[in-house]
C-alpha cells in the first residue's frame, strides 16, 4: 500500500508534511513487527499510537537516520489500525518538517509511553497522527519519503548533505550523489571534529553531524521560558517572506524553557501569546497577549497569513508585540502579574 505526499493547509499550514506507507508482508514464518523506514534527507524522530487492552497507547520517540529502518513494535500486529507520526529533529535549518495526519494523540519529551488521549491531564502535547489500516497483516512497514523520492542509499547520502549544510559546509545540491563537493565537505567536517571514521558515509558521521547541528541551533533563535507556577500553552508570530506566520502550541511546565525558533532571528519585532492551562471552565488567565490579531488552532499549528482566520477554520487570538532590537537571539520570560 502506497500513499503519496500530502500537504496540509489547516493545522500545520506551510510546514511540509510528507507521508508514505510502504508495503506490508503477511507470512506465517515471518517475525511479526511494525517497522519505520526513513527515505528522506532529514533525521526524524517518530512515534506510534494504537488501541489495545481497552485503552489508547502512544509510544515514542524513536530516532530514524536517513536511509535507515527501525522496528518500533516487535510484536504481533493484532489491532488492525495503527497511527504513525514523525518530525524532523531540532538541528535542521528552517521549519520543522512534519509527517502527520488528522488523528490527535499525546506525546511528550524523551522516550515515552502514554495512555489515553487526554493530553492536558498528562502534561503532554497534541500531535496529529496518520491513520494506517493494517487489517490482518502481522508485519507492516511505513516509509517516510519526500518529493525527491530517494532510495534508502541515496537518502543516507542526502541526509549527510543536508546536515553538512546545516553545519555551514557546502556539499553542493542535496541530491543523494557523492559528488566532489560533498566529498570535500565531509573531509572538512571530519578534520574539524577530529573524526577518524574510515567509511565516507556512516551512521557515526550522521550522528556527529546531528549532534553538532543541534548544539549550534540551541545557541540561536527565540526561547520561551515559563517563570510562573502554572503550566502554559504558548505561541509565536512573525513576518516571513512578506506575510505573517503564527506557530504553536508549546506546552511549558513551570521553570521550563523551550526553543520555538531555532535559526538566527532576522526580524526586529515578534509576537507572543501565552495562556495558563485551564480546567475547562471557560475562563482564561493570560501570561502574554495583546492587540495584534493572528490565527491559532486547537492543536499544534503552523499557519501562513493572518487573513480570514475564522473562515479558514482557525481562531483569532491577540498576540503581544516584542521589540527584540534586531538581536540574533532572544529569550522571552513569561510571568503572571
Amino acid at each position: 500500500m502506497v500513499i503519496g505526499m500530502i500537504k496540509r493547509v489547516r493545522a500545520i499550514g506551510a510546514a511540509f508534511i510528507l507521508i508514505a506507507i510502504a508495503f506490508c508482508v503477511n507470512s506465517p514464518k515471518a517475525s511479526a513487527h511494525y517497522t519505520y523506514c526513513n527515505n528522506t534527507s532529514y533525521v526524524l524522530r517518530s512515534a506510534i499510537g494504537y488501541y489495545a487492552d481497552g485503552q489508547w497507547t502512544t509510544r515514542g520517540w524513536w530516532t530514524l537516520l536517513p536511509g535507515n529502518c527501525r522496528i518500533v513494535l516487535p510484536q504481533d500486529l493484532r489491532h488492525g489500525t495503527y497511527y504513525t507520526y514523525a518530525e524532523s529533529v531540532f538541528g535542521h535549518r528552517g521549519g520543522i518538517k512534519y509527517f502527520a495526519g488528522h488523528e490527535a494523540f499525546c506525546t511528550t519529551d524523551g522516550y515515552f509511553t502514554l495512555y489515553g488521549r487526554d493530553c492536558s491531564a498528562q502534561d503532554a502535547e497534541l500531535n496529529n497522527f496518520v491513520k494506517v489500516q493494517v487489517g490482518s497483516q502481522r508485519k507492516w512497514r511505513t516509509t517516510f519519503t519526500e518529493p525527491a523520492e530517494f532510495t534508502s542509499e541515496k537518502a543516507e547520502i542526502a541526509g549527510v548533505q543536508r546536515l553538512l549544510m546545516d553545519n555551514g559546509y557546502d556539499p553542493g545540491n542535496i541530491d543523494g550523489e557523492l559528488g566532489r563537493k560533498t566529498r570535500i565537505a565531509i573531509a572538512a567536517f571530519k578534520k574539524t571534529q577530529g573524526l577518524s571514521v574510515s567509511s565516507l558515509v556512516s551512521a557515526e558521521l550522521i550522528n556527529a553531524l546531528t549532534e553538532k547541528a543541534n548544539h549550534t541551533a540551541s545557541e540561536q533563535g527565540y526561547d520561551f521560558c515559563n517563570k510562573t507556577d502554572e503550566t502554559l500553552w504558548t505561541a509565536i508570530g512573525y513576518e516571513q517572506d512578506g506575510q505573517m506566520r503564527s506557530r504553536g502550541w508549546w506546552m511549558l511546565k513551570p521553570d521550563v524553557c523551550s526553543k520555538v525558533l531555532k535559526d538566527t532571528l532576522t526580524e526586529k519585532t515578534y509576537y507572543v501569546y501565552a495562556v495558563v492551562d485551564g480546567e475547562g471552565n471557560g475562563e482564561e488567565t493570560m501570561a502574554a497577549s495583546g492587540d495584534n490579531l493572528l490565527c491559532t488552532a486547537e492543536v499544534k499549528f503552523d499557519i501562513e497569513g493572518q487573513e480570514d482566520c475564522e473562515l479558514r477554520g482557525f481562531t483569532l487570538s491577540g498576540f503581544m508585540a516584542v521589540d527584540t532590537g534586531g538581536a540574533p537571539s532572544w529569550t522571552q520570560d513569561f510571568v503572571l502579574d
